[in-house]
């Protein structure tokens, strides 16, 4: 019968709830937290640094793939594992699913490909919100918790290199964690040189209104993408008298990347666009730097203050060269650009926390933001046979924000958990734009939560969450700054210009969810939600100046539901004598319907419908060898963007190998082996109105990756 339930799913999602507290010490997804997620009335899932680095993955996106419910898109016509991939939950990203970094939301430009798994000590998935954290987000958080400082010795190293379409890689990292009296201290740090290069064959057809095509080019485009990364994680904490204790933690992130693309263009009717045949180079350097201060204080009757102060700066650099040449013999166009973004945000935060007795507690508390966000761009143009043009344009962005919580966890009886919580959030976007008008927005944001945990008499438990979430703009969306394409203008490849009048997307969420706990270690789930939004953000196409420019607005409701299930499986937990053999499957199922775009296809943000992943590990009985591997699926599908605009996306299959051996207690050796399939990744955009149709497909070829890894300690 519980079986029946699971798989036709008549339960709701999981919600969830963890403080990212220093004293939390690293886990794993283990029988202990196995145990912590099915008694907290909004547990939340967790997984350990061992089980992120299991595959021995690069890039933290990678092992986040594999996660419950948990995707990753990159942007449209690029191979995955390429810069600017998106943690979506639900199947969406772009603002809907909020990302912390110890519990602080990432601001924009951050890159998971910039953040080794090495430095990350657990991952946090939240699918219902609570008064905590930040409500933005409607469908769901990752909070990623960086190392923290240990209670014994300990000193690692690891070496690795790998291999993918002829360009090699390499990488080293470092552990050190040690305790001296009440000071205890952690250093993570890795250096890694990663190389890609592939091909984006596309091509662009255009069609008469009757259906006479008119226009047939072939426009494939080489590239060879080179990235060098230095990371560095300190941490310092000390335990002070009465059990309370200050810590200190940063992080460091420098990288530089170097992308070089060709572009050699054939028409076979239409003719070319104006430069058929195109080079581009861009570099970028960046850093970051993060650094809190945390201050724990134990007070009487059970109660405490946690305060933290927070600062994050980040720069990026950039200049990009293309020159292009026109069909007919003669001059290059040639396009400099000298671009530069500094974002400084000062954060502070404190909660006081009380106990009511025995499975009750009350916690209240605050939270302020300042950010700066100054970006500025220098163009050169030099047109044959025209003057030079000089666009230079830059802006000064500000956003504040203040909120305040309160949240009551009230443990009523010994089945029945209950969570309620109130949580405001206003904030203020401003900013100086040269060569447009200012922008100055504002917006607040009441936010209850109401989480419920029922425990039935046998091993089976079921959970609710009423919750109320929001997305705001991003500073880009606002600024009304057009971001012109190189070549090929089109409403399929169309420009960009934000608009200062947006406001915030609002929505109500219902989520709960079924668990069956079969053993130690071993659970199966099933989960649903329900996600109805107004002042839904679309963008939209238009003609302007005689080129197709795209910007958001807000355009009204949309409903977002989705159905996932998970399975822990560790065979030693189910059967005596069984072999150690642990299996894991997870499978979600999204769906979503924007009122102002007419169906069939009108899917939120082009949400992604369905994920799956099915997995396995196996200690060999007599070898200190250990066996693994994953097979990932992201389905793709069609897409309606608005009544003339629908896109396509391929699905994606991934597997991946890895196998363990250890020589010692001291030294181990891991081989893993990446995206054996080698799926390209297909996209289609088609626009069609009363005068024709225009057609863009590309395909992205995708390569294996193998990596062998020496670790050892010191």
């Amino acid at each position: 019968m519980r079986l029946s339930i699971l798989l036709c799913s008549l339960a709701l999602p999981l919600t969830a709830h963890v403080r990212a507290d220093d004293t939390l010490p690293s886990v794993t997804v283990s029988a202990g937290k196995m145990d912590q997620r099915r008694s907290d009335s909004v547990a939340g899932i967790v997984v350990g640094h061992d089980e992120l680095i299991r595959q021995g993955d690069r890039v933290l996106s990678d092992a986040l793939k594999r996660l419950p419910g948990v995707t990753i898109g990159a942007p449209a016509g690029t191979p995955s594992g390429t810069t600017g991939g998106q943690i979506q939950l639900r199947g969406l990203g772009q603002g809907y699913t909020l990302v912390m970094l110890d519990g602080v939301p990432v601001p924009a430009g951050f890159s998971l490909d910039s953040l080794d798994p090495e430095l990350v000590e657990r991952v946090e998935i939240m699918r219902a919100a609570t008064a905590e954290f930040s409500a933005q987000a409607i469908a769901g958080s990752i909070n990623i918790v960086l190392k923290r400082s240990g209670k014994r010795r300990e000193r690692t190293f690891k070496l690795g290199s790998s291999a993918s379409n002829g360009m090699s890689a390499g990488s080293a990292g470092v552990q050190w964690t040690d305790r001296d009296g009440r000071l205890s201290y952690a250093l993570a740090g890795t250096l890694g040189h990663t190389g890609r290069r592939g091909l984006l064959d596309e091509w662009n057809r255009e069609y008469a209104a009757g259906g006479t095509p008119t226009v047939v080019r072939h426009m494939p485009l080489t590239e060879r993408v080179t990235s060098d990364t230095f990371e560095l994680a300190p941490r310092l904490q000390w335990a002070l008298a009465g059990e309370g204790s200050l810590a200190w933690q940063s992080l460091l992130n420098v990288r530089r990347l170097a992308s070089r693309r060709h572009v050699v263009e054939t028409a076979y009717l239409g003719g070319h666009t104006g430069y058929p045949d195109n080079d581009a180079a861009f570099n970028q350097d960046s850093s970051t730097v993060r650094s809190d201060l945390h201050w724990l204080r134990k007070l009487e009757h059970g109660a405490s203050l946690d305060v933290k102060l927070g600062l994050d700066v980040n720069h990026r650099s950039s200049d990009y060269l293309f020159q292009g040449v026109g069909a007919v013999p003669g001059p290059a166009n040639v396009r400099l650009v000298d671009a530069g973004v500094d974002d400084v945000g000062v954060q502070a935060s404190g909660t006081y926390r009380r106990t009511l007795g025995e499975g009750h507690a009350l916690a209240a508390g605050w939270e302020a933001g300042h950010r700066r966000r100054a970006d500025f761009r220098r163009e050169r143009q030099l047109e044959p046979g025209g003057p030079p043009v000089l666009p230079e344009e830059e802006y000064v962005a500000t956003v504040r924000r203040l909120a305040l919580f309160a949240q009551d966890e009230w443990e009523v009886s010994a089945r029945w958990s209950l969570y309620l919580g109130l949580r405001w959030e206003a904030w203020r976007t401003a900013s100086a734009t040269g060569g447009a008008e200012p922008v100055d927005v504002r917006a607040q944001v009441w936010s209850p939560v109401l989480q419920s945990l029922w425990k039935f008499a046998g091993k089976d438990q079921v959970r609710l969450a009423i919750t109320r979430t929001y997305k705001a703009p991003q500073i880009f969306q606002l600024i009304p700054r057009p971001y012109i394409v190189d070549n090929g203008n089109s409403p399929t490849n169309p420009d960009n210009q934000g608009n200062p009048a947006l406001r915030p997307e609002l929505a109500w969420g219902l989520d709960a969810a079924y668990e069956y706990y079969l053993g130690e270690g071993a659970m199966l789930g099933a989960s649903a939600s329900l996600r109805t939004i107004s002042d839904v953000m679309l963008d939209r196409l238009h003609l302007a100046n005689g080129r197709w420019l795209a910007g958001p607005v807000n355009n009204g409701r949309a409903q977002v539901r989705s159905i996932e299930l998970e399975a822990k499986l560790p065979l030693t937990a189910l059967f005596a004598g069984a072999p150690a053999l642990d299996l894991r499957a997870n499978l979600a199922r999204n769906w979503s319907a924007v009122d102002a775009v007419p169906g069939p296809y009108n899917r939120l943000d082009g949400q992604l419908p369905w994920s799956a992943n099915l997995g396995a590990d196996y200690q060999l009985a007599n070898r200190p060898l250990t066996l693994g591997g994953n097979l990932h699926y992201q389905a793709g599908g069609l897409s309606r963007e608005s009544s003339q605009l629908l896109a396509w996306q391929g699905a994606r299959r991934e597997l991946d190998i890895y196998a363990l051996w250890k020589f010692s207690e001291q030294l181990r050796l891991r081989v893993s082996g990446a995206n054996l399939l080698r799926q390209p990744e297909r996209t289609r955009s088609l626009y069609a109105d009363g005068a024709g149709s225009a057609l863009r497909t590309v395909a992205a070829g995708t390569y294996r990756s193998w990596r062998v890894m020496l670790e050892g300690a010191l």
